[in-house]
């Protein structure tokens, strides 16, 4: 950078600094004491709270004899996905439009503008880590009051210096739309390969710390914890090159995006922030799909045009999922995760719980048309469907489409011999109920609308715990309906499993009223509803 630039980037943070009222400082320095205040109280009482009931011998064996790898380590790989998703459409170096129209196009240079936003993202990114891993030390020593030292500087090293190569990744991602196209397509094997990592027992126990940096970050906490981990010097040292690496990659590389990606990204912030100012998630949603299709195309598929009117609208919907086949595989990817966890560990309520949201994720994904339908209810008044029958036609697709999924996902868990060949019938044969109750789940949430600002006005009229347990309720209603749907048969069905042929056939029998009987209320409601105001 020549000295021309060099004093005119000096001028511009003297002028920035300048404009910055003492309201702007003291507004910024309160809210940053006021979030380090909480999260230390919120720690200092978690700590205790927890340190009065510390883990049975059985917790503490599982923590230390590989839960504690396997958690920390999907749990960082989930993170780096996160980052490197949402680098896809915003990043750690994100400008304002203003910005973008007059600073960045000014003959200034603009690498070093960009390594000004990026030390300020590899920061936050740092930031982000750290306190991963003050939340991890504080559980840790609550419940296995190890040596406080070494495990608090594990706790926040490892995750920190993780922080800092995610947000450095995130800019690599950031500006290369090629890069961007390739995080968003191996998304679900990354998904998978977390899936894998959990589920695969003791013989992942050993890999887990070795798998890339995820693991990495992992392995000296595990074995600061007191877990069997004598390589976490070399995987320390690993994560530091590779994090060094990527924030040099990062930094040389900073005049590598194009004015063009940072004025889209800049347009996407500005429609967040109003998003977010009206209090409308959807819209925050639909900039996020919309951002995200820009990079990754539409495909230009068709069908043949239906001969009955009432296929007109799953013959749309259809075509939606043909166009954009990432809902149908992250569909795919959700189901089968959740049924491959209830297939490995079968017997626990929990894990069966976590499947049957899992599995609604997957269905939410394939309900889109029904949400775009509800966020422009006039438009179905020149249909010729009442707005429940509308719902149900809607719903039609979907249920077809994750049919098949059921189908083969049971037909692959036969394969692999987790599912026991008596019971395959019955498994295939309950993927078409499962899959409407699934779907009519995720259509009960999604008919209802935007959430706006009525909804924002009813909860704080309704005071400070009525309200949050209004929106909460509004957010939950999906993934609880859908538990009412499936839970109940699921634990008829694990409370027979090894049971005498005939109490199994009537667990069974029972098991499929209850879904019979739950579909028929959904069905009921469905029909009935009218259209969001």
């Amino acid at each position: 950078m020549n000295d021309a630039s060099a004093a005119t980037l000096g001028f511009l943070r003297r002028r920035r600094r300048a404009h910055r009222s003492p309201q702007q400082r003291s507004d910024r320095f309160t809210a940053l004491y006021t979030v380090g205040l909480y999260t230390a109280i919120g720690a200092w009482a978690g700590f205790q709270a927890l340190r009065q009931g510390p883990a049975r011998g059985g917790s503490a064996v599982w923590l230390t004899g590989g839960g504690l790898a396997r958690v920390a380590t999907v749990a960082l790989l989930l993170g780096l996905l996160a980052a490197l998703r949402y680098a896809t459409w915003q990043g750690p170096v994100v400008f304002t439009a203003p910005e973008v129209q007059f600073l960045l196009s000014s003959p200034l240079p603009r690498a070093e503008l960009v390594r000004v936003r990026l030390g300020r993202g590899l920061l936050v990114g740092a930031a982000a880590g750290a306190a991963l891993g003050l939340a991890a030390f504080v559980l840790l020593e609550a419940e296995l009051a190890v040596p406080a030292w070494p495990l608090l500087a594990a706790a926040l090293c490892g995750p920190a210096a993780f922080g800092v190569l995610a947000a450095a990744l995130g800019w690599l991602v950031e500006s290369s739309p090629v890069t961007a196209r390739v995080v968003l397509l191996a998304s679900p094997l990354v998904l998978a390969a977390a899936v894998a990592a959990w589920l695969g027992g003791a013989a992942a126990v050993g890999a887990d710390p070795w798998s890339g940096p995820w693991g990495w970050a992992a392995g000296p906490l595990v074995a600061a914890a007191g877990g069997r981990d004598p390589g976490w010097p070399l995987q320390a040292a690993l994560l530091a090159v590779v994090a060094v690496a990527a924030v040099v990659a990062a930094w040389r590389t900073a005049a590598r995006v194009t004015l063009e990606e940072l004025e889209r990204r800049a347009g996407t912030r500005s429609g967040l922030g109003a998003s977010f100012f009206m209090a409308d998630p959807r819209g925050a949603a639909l900039l996020r799909h919309q951002a995200v299709r820009s990079l990754v195309g539409v495909r230009r598929l068709g069908l043949r045009h239906p001969r009955r009117r009432w296929l007109a609208l799953p013959w749309r919907d259809g075509l939606s999922l043909l166009r954009t086949p990432g809902r149908v595989g992250w569909a795919l990817v959700l189901c089968g995760s959740g049924a491959l966890a209830v297939a490995v560990t079968p017997g626990r309520r929990l894990l069966a719980a976590g499947a049957v949201v899992v599995a609604y994720l997957g269905a939410a994904r394939l309900v889109e048309p029904l949400r775009g339908e509800a966020d422009q209810p006039d438009a179905s008044r020149q249909l010729p469907w009442r707005w429940g029958d509308l719902i149900l036609l809607h719903t039609v697709t979907p249920i077809l489409v994750l049919t098949a999924i059921g189908l083969a996902v049971t037909f692959a868990l036969a394969l692999a011999g987790l599912v026991p060949a008596p019971a395959l019938g019955m498994a295939a044969a309950a993927c078409l109920q499962v899959a409407a109750a699934l779907v009519w789940s995720a259509a009960i949430a999604g008919q209802r609308g935007r959430l706006g600002l009525d909804q924002f006005l009813t909860a704080s009229a309704m005071g400070e715990l009525a309200g949050p347990l209004y929106l909460v309720r509004w957010f939950a209603t999906g993934p609880l309906v859908a538990l009412a749907a499936l839970l109940g048969p699921i634990l008829v069905l694990q409370a027979a499993a090894g049971s005498p042929r005939p109490r199994a056939q009537a667990a069974a029998a029972n098991a499929a009223s209850l879904l019979v009987t739950a579909l028929a209320i959904q069905g009921a409601w469905l029909r009935s509803r009218h259209p969001p105001d």
